[in-house]
Formats: structure tokens, C-alpha cells, sequence
């Protein structure tokens, strides 16, 4: 899908809802698997062209998915999650986003 799509804004925002969203329920220190593994799903189904100018809310919903994982692996941890498990979504989630949007 295109990184503008509508369907691929609205589910890069649901993430971040703190009752609905993976990030979201991260904040709280609470891992959900599931929603994990679709917010994975929808990262890896975003297609850029080369050159192409990116929508300013697709930059704005994931450029701080990847630090923001990574922050909360120890707030999980504290509430008895798995810090194996939040450690690779965070890592699936930092590398698919340093394929789209590339490294320095």
C-alpha cells in the first residue's frame, strides 16, 4: 500500500492510542502481541517510490516508533512482560523503518 493511503495513516495512528495501539499500550507497559505483529504487518505492507515525497503525517506517525519501543522495553519488563519479546518488536520495528525512510 501506498504510505498515504488513508487505511495506512489511520492504522500508523491507531498504534499510538493508549486503549487500542501497540505504542500506545507500551506506554502503559503493557505488551500486546497481537497488535504487535499487525502494526509489523502494516509497516511492512508500505510502499515508497524512489523519490517520492513523503506525506507529512506518515513521517510524523513512525519516525519515533523505533525510539520510543526501545524506551519502554524496561517499563514492560517492571509489569512482567518479556523483555525478550518487546526487544525484538522493537528491533522489527526500528529496521523496517530504517528500510523506508534509509540511514545517513
Amino acid at each position: 500500500m501506498k504510505h498515504s493511503d488513508p487505511a495506512v495513516l489511520e492504522a500508523l495512528d491507531l498504534a499510538w492510542d493508549p486503549d487500542e495501539g501497540v505504542l500506545g499500550k507500551l506506554r502503559e507497559g503493557v505488551y500486546d502481541s497481537a497488535l504487535a505483529e499487525g502494526y509489523i504487518e502494516v509497516l511492512n505492507g508500505v510502499e515508497i517510490s524512489e523519490g517520492e515525497m513523503l506525506h507529512p503525517d506518515f513521517v510524523r506517525l513512525v519516525w519515533f516508533g523505533p525510539l520510543f519501543s526501545e524506551w519502554q522495553v524496561d517499563r514492560v519488563v517492571e509489569n512482567g512482560g518479556d523483555r525478550q519479546e518487546v526487544a525484538n518488536f522493537s528491533d522489527k520495528v526500528r529496521e523496517r523503518i530504517m528500510e523506508i525512510l534509509g540511514t545517513p
